[in-house]
């Protein structure tokens, strides 16, 4: 009876660690697949908003006003040469092709209308992304993006733009994902996108009717489910807001209940060896069990509430790995929360935080009457750079831009790379000359010579005032754009009032 007596507790407080190891492992396994919806996602809508803009800026070209469709059929052939894009389609109201950048022009366009999804690019001005469907000239997957371009006040055409979902793939393929992981993009109507894994089998296919049935009645959430290959997970996903495409993290349940045999197996062979000390095993563990408990779960809150987190030394192996976990997860939102405004490669605002800012910044102009100015900066020669010199040393050069422009502006006003070698500066109570001046001394220093660059660089730039050019900031960017068109125009180098 003494051994019984000594024995049973000491299993139980065995089993219970297990257990309360498995739930603590699983948490850490619903954040980490959270955590990696959150990053995916939030590469995928960079990219989507990247491709946006860059199509915004071609549909503004003069060929498309002036009817020159031979002459916009060679700019959009140019611009493929990034390998973003598939291929640039100019399609009319009826969703008949006008060119297609994969075909000759002139050649004889597919009979098939463009998706229906498209026609809201005429009705209501703005940006669609559609779902995954088979292109006519190319005969395989596709998803495509379009936006309006305007003449004379109205839209005449959607310039619409191909991506694979081989496009899809390489934005998933840059997380590393651990073994047996897999992530899938779904578009809005379910279906299959991009896939970590045998994309080619399951790409147009639509998603598992409870991942489904789960999506459509909340945004993001946690829920175990079965692959379409026929592997029980725990699934992560998250809804994008701006597109309505889902992306989907899913960590196999086989792995972590492998690990709660193999440590259930672990305390029944420990307890067989240690009778006599089971009872104040028992004891000891549980007490370095609670602590550690009551310390990841404090650490836990702390994270859900996106407070920064700090955990003394743990006494046991498996509570310090979760708490390392933990921490990576906390350092891993903290990178998501900044990447997420800003721009990777030179760390400056992002478009979207410089709206925020921009919106702050007339709010407090409106309420003292004051002036506030948008310098829109586009550099001169940087193609070139990059055709002659590579990427790298054309990366280097806008790290440079960046730290000039950082350099020549106040601490209180904000500059923003929004793409490419594009750059937007918000100076607050700023007079027009004041603006101008800052604008000339911007052309002045990105005009110095760059290290290890042989190609001579320079800036144009656009310069709009609130209220003056605009009332808000859309229709501010919009003006300080036409001036810098019109400084491109008169010769570069130099910065022009809108």
């Amino acid at each position: 009876m003494l051994v019984i007596v000594s024995v049973l507790p000491a299993a139980l407080v065995g089993v219970l660690l297990a257990y309360a190891n498995y739930l603590l492992q699983r948490e850490s396994v619903e954040q980490q697949t959270a955590l990696m919806v959150r990053a995916i996602q939030s590469d995928l809508d960079n990219e989507l908003a990247a491709i946006e803009s860059a199509l915004k800026t071609l549909a503004t070209a003069p060929e498309l006003a002036d009817g020159n469709l031979r002459g916009f059929y060679l700019r959009a052939s140019n611009a493929l040469q990034s390998g973003v894009v598939l291929n640039y389609i100019l399609s009319d109201r009826e969703g008949r092709q006008v060119l297609n950048t994969l075909l000759p022009f002139g050649a004889v366009l597919p009979d098939n209308r463009t998706p229906p999804q498209l026609r809201r690019v005429f009705d209501e001005r703005v940006a669609v992304l559609t779902d995954v469907f088979i292109g006519p000239t190319t005969q395989r997957h596709i998803i495509a993006m379009g936006v309006p371009v305007v003449v004379k006040g109205e839209v005449a055409y959607s310039l619409n733009i191909g991506l694979t979902p081989e496009r899809i793939n390489a934005i998933i393929a840059r997380h590393t994902l651990p073994d047996g992981w897999l992530v899938a993009v779904l578009d809005s109507s379910y279906t299959i996108a991009g896939r970590s894994r045998d994309s080619d089998r399951f790409v147009g296919q639509a998603a598992g009717g409870t991942l489904v049935a789960r999506i459509r009645e909340q945004r993001s959430g946690f829920l175990e489910s079965v692959t379409k290959d026929h592997i029980p997970v725990f699934t992560a996903f998250s809804t994008s807001t701006r597109w309505a495409w889902t992306v989907v993290a899913a960590a196999p349940k086989s792995e972590l209940h492998r690990g709660l045999m193999v440590q259930l197996a672990q305390v029944l062979l420990g307890l067989a060896a240690a009778l006599a000390l089971g009872l104040w095993m028992a004891h000891r563990a549980a007490a370095k069990v609670l602590n550690s408990v009551r310390q990841l779960n404090d650490a836990a809150i702390a994270l859900g509430r996106g407070e920064d987190i700090t955990l003394p030394g743990l006494e046991l192996q498996e509570a310090q790995a979760v708490g390392t976990a933990m921490l990576q997860a906390a350092d891993a939102m903290r990178k998501v929360k900044f990447y997420a405004q800003h721009d990777a490669l030179t760390e400056l605002p992002n478009r979207l935080l410089f709206d925020e800012l921009a919106q702050r910044s007339l709010a407090g102009a409106r309420r003292r009457g004051g002036e506030v100015a948008v310098l829109a900066l586009d550099l001169d020669g940087f193609k070139q750079v990059n055709d002659t010199q590579g990427h790298s040393v054309g990366d280097a050069v806008l790290k440079i831009v960046a730290q000039r422009i950082g350099q020549t502006i106040r601490a209180s006003d904000v500059a923003a790379r929004i793409g490419g070698d594009e750059f937007l500066v918000l100076l607050s109570e700023v007079s027009t000359s004041e603006a101008l001046h800052t604008a000339d001394r911007l052309v002045g220093a990105l005009a110095m010579p760059y290290p290890g660059v042989d190609v001579p660089l320079g800036a144009s730039i656009g310069v709009a005032l609130f209220p003056r050019h605009g009332e808000d900031v859309k229709a501010l960017m919009l003006a300080a754009d036409r001036a810098l068109y019109s400084a491109k125009a008169a010769g570069k180098g130099r910065a022009v009032l809108a």
